[in-house]
């Protein structure tokens, strides 16, 4: 057997072994996202499109070697080549989308994979079954054998450590990856053809039944389409995949947002507040951090839903939260507490730049107004540390009603052991 080659047949196999490779590493990503049933035909698809690509590589590869005679092979030992390619693409795959994989597993995948490509590369070259037996140099045998595993190692190594990458920078580390993966696969095999050879005159057996004219360019353009349209699929899928995956997080956020925010004012509800005021009050330096709450009811609220049809109590209480937001801007935090009830959290309130709110809020009955019937506002406060160091307290103070002309004054502050709200009155 002579050893030049035809560049077409050496660059076409090049070719496939690079979609091989790219497929391996598409699917192992793909893998790790799969779940149940859906993991088992992603792990299907995935070793036959990567299986059939490193079993095309090899058989373009030999057509790329000429031989004075027809090049022809075994129907069945060409069909076990390619099982050998499939089984071990299948658990190679298998290893690379696992969440975790242990030194003593990769090592057992690597021997298996490795051992599958070799079974089908000498398989696929003994499937010629020539007139004479072949002889093996075992030098090349030792170096394919030998570039086969470290392929293996290096190509579940390279997959594993891209999986989860995304984006442009993705597909890049894929193609480079795919490129380092498909050199080793050509070197395993353009070596290991050195390491078997046939005598001279020797031709193929008569009961061949695949001839080798079919299995060149043709195969290799059939394999390229093939894992093209895979790759095709796969990407669509993970696309897709990614959408849902999107969507899902987006409508978590809404739904969560949705438990924190006022459906009619859009402010944050009671619940954001007293989480705002678990947080501040949880922090280590909470102290140096004073601020106050400043409590703001609609006292006639009830009577206003009695004579208001519903639109148009929910406009006036919609106009409302605005007007407040313009009278009390950030970094001032506004919330709805109730139906009728509203709450500022003022940072800082003893700083005199909050001065000219405090007296746009001593103003409130006459700036805020509804078109039939005037607001009555009740007013209260408290403030952080002085008042309390508890929400509860700080709460319970600021709705204790006062005079409107003392809000934003907090010389008087004091701490309540436990405020009492009108109307309420202790155990015992």
């Amino acid at each position: 057997m002579t050893h030049h080659y035809d560049l077409w047949l050496v660059s076409a196999s090049f070719v496939v072994a690079v979609l091989a490779a790219y497929t391996a590493l598409f699917f192992g990503a793909r893998l790790g996202s799969a779940r149940d049933g859906n993991r088992l035909a992603w792990l299907v698809t995935g070793g036959l499109a990567m299986g059939t690509g490193v079993w095309t590589m090899h058989f373009v590869g030999m057509l790329a070697m000429p031989m004075d005679t027809v090049m022809s092979f075994d129907g069945g030992m060409t069909l076990v080549s390619w099982l050998a390619a499939v089984v071990a693409s299948t658990i190679a795959l298998s290893i690379i989308g696992r969440e975790t994989s242990s030194a003593g597993l990769f090592a057992v995948a690597t021997v298996m994979m490795s051992g599958g490509i070799v079974v089908m590369h000498y398989l696929g070259m003994f499937a010629m079954k020539m007139s004479a037996a072949p002889a093996y140099d075992g030098v090349w045998l030792t170096v394919s054998i030998t570039i086969a595993v470290a392929a293996s190692a290096v190509a579940m190594a390279l997959c594993r450590r891209i999986r989860t990458m995304q984006g442009a920078s993705a597909s890049a580390a894929r193609m480079a990856a795919a490129l380092v993966m498909a050199t080793a696969i050509c070197g395993m095999h353009y070596s290991g053809m050195l390491a078997m050879t046939f005598p001279a005159g020797a031709v193929p057996a008569a009961d061949n039944a695949l001839r080798g004219d079919w299995m060149g360019i043709p195969l290799a353009v059939f394999c390229a389409a093939l894992l093209a349209v895979t790759l095709f699929v796969a990407a669509f899928d993970i696309r897709l995949q990614r959408r849902l995956v999107a969507a899902k997080v987006e409508e978590t956020a809404r739904v969560a947002q949705l438990a924190f925010v006022d459906p009619v004012t859009g402010l944050p509800n009671r619940s954001a507040l007293e989480q705002r005021l678990l947080d501040s009050l949880a922090t280590a330096d909470a102290r140096e951090h004073p601020f106050a709450l400043i409590y703001l009811d609609i006292a006639n609220h009830r009577e206003l839903s009695a004579n208001l049809d519903a639109e148009a109590m929910t406009k006036a209480v919609r106009d409302a939260a605005v007007a407040l937001r313009e009278l009390a801007p950030e970094p001032v935090y506004l919330a709805r507490y109730s139906a009728s009830t509203f709450f500022l959290v003022v940072p800082d309130h003893a700083d005199l730049s909050h001065g000219f709110m405090y007296r746009r809020l001593r103003e409130l009955e006459n700036r805020i107004q509804t078109a039939s019937m005037p607001f009555n506002w009740r007013v209260g406060q408290s403030a952080f540390p002085a008042t309390g160091n508890s929400s509860r307290k700080l709460l319970l103070a600021a709705m204790i009603p006062m005079d409107i002309a003392q809000l934003g004054r907090f010389d008087s502050a004091t701490l309540h052991s436990d405020p009492i709200l009108p109307g309420h009155h202790t155990a015992g």
